[in-house]
């Protein structure tokens, strides 16, 4: 699963935001976020004033990173402690692919 959403802000409307990309455990390497982050990225850009889209990525998830990568996804920042659970904090990576550069 995954969210895609598009700023409705007149200045900020060229991006799109990827959130809340999941894959169970079962899944996983089998191709399949590769696929549904293929058909986003696609779709994405076949949208017209769309830009660039952004996501962050806790940066323990090593595999994730590296589909986004893969995809052109370029990191622009690393946030610390971006996310608590419990006592512990996660780190995420800021990365935006841009189209037509």
């Amino acid at each position: 699963m995954m969210g895609f959403f598009r700023d409705q802000n007149p200045k900020l409307r060229h991006r799109g935001h990827v959130w809340s990309v999941y894959v169970t455990a079962a899944a996983r390497g089998q191709g399949l976020g590769r696929q549904l982050m293929t058909g986003l990225v696609e779709r994405a850009a076949a949208t017209e004033g769309i830009e660039q889209v952004v996501l962050s990525v806790s940066t323990t998830q090593v595999a994730a990173v590296r589909l986004y990568r893969s995809l052109g996804f370029e990191s622009f920042g690393i946030e610390p402690r971006a996310m608590k659970i419990g006592d512990r904090y996660f780190d995420h990576e800021h990365m935006v692919l841009m189209f037509g550069r």
